[in-house]
């Protein structure tokens, strides 16, 4: 009976999803434009990932390219490296390197068409070149979920919709979302969004009022402790 509520539970749920994003469609169905099932993502200890659903509607003579790019971050990345007869380890510290980078297009568009487009090249320096460099920076996060490259998926003429997961090992942040739109090649118009990935639960909560009420914090901590300590000698006491 548990399993049958469980079941009934999750059914509705992602009818009330996909109910969402019809009346969503129904509201961008006369330009082009985007939307996302959700824009604010809670992340806590027992974060598992999260499935984000993108969809939208475009002109049919169209291209289109979406970029996902997460702040700024330092990094390390780690490649083999041929010294003599041994590889080894080499580690580099990165800076200003996004948390996390996706691109999904329709019709579908490799990394060469898309560093011929400058603009896309002067505003994502991840995409910047086809350098060895950055080909290793992408790979490196690729292997950690955190770099995408997918097309779209069109369900008629002029509508697109795509499933992608935000993993587990997000970092907290804004991720800018841009929608570019193309004809011949020559982007026409531009969007974009933002993706508002937090933290939450209580150990963040705690966290937060320790860097803005420290005093009060630890008072706090000081009055459990003694609490905790007058709860063990009446136990004691009574044994």
């Amino acid at each position: 009976m548990i399993y049958l509520e469980l079941l009934k539970i999750y059914l509705l749920s992602i009818m009330y999803k996909f109910v969402l994003i019809i009346l969503l469609f129904s509201k961008i169905t006369f330009a082009s434009n985007f939307s996302l099932d959700e824009f604010d993502i809670e992340i806590n200890s027992n974060f598992l990932g999260k499935e984000v659903v993108l969809f939208g509607n475009k002109d049919k003579e169209s291209s289109i390219i979406f970029i996902f790019e997460g702040e700024d971050k330092e990094a390390k990345l780690t490649t083999k490296v041929k010294e003599g007869y041994l590889w080894i380890n080499k580690t580099r510290n990165l800076n200003n390197q996004p948390s996390f980078f996706a691109i999904f297009t329709t019709p579908k568009k490799t990394l060469n068409e898309i560093f011929l487009l400058s603009t896309l090249k002067d505003k994502h320096p991840l995409i910047s070149n086809p350098s060895l460099r950055l080909y290793e920076i992408r790979k490196a996060m690729k292997s950690k979920n955190l770099y995408i490259e997918e097309e779209l998926e069109n369900l008629n003429g002029n509508l697109f919709l795509k499933k992608f997961l935000i993993p587990d090992n997000i970092s907290p942040g804004n991720i800018k979302v841009y929608m570019y739109e193309l004809k011949n090649d020559q982007i026409i118009k531009m969007s974009s969004k933002n993706l508002i990935i937090k933290k939450g639960g209580i150990s963040f909560k705690l966290e937060e009022l320790l860097k803005k009420e420290s005093f009060i914090y630890i008072f706090i901590l000081i009055v459990i402790s003694l609490l905790l300590s007058l709860l063990t000698n009446l136990i004691f006491r009574r044994k």
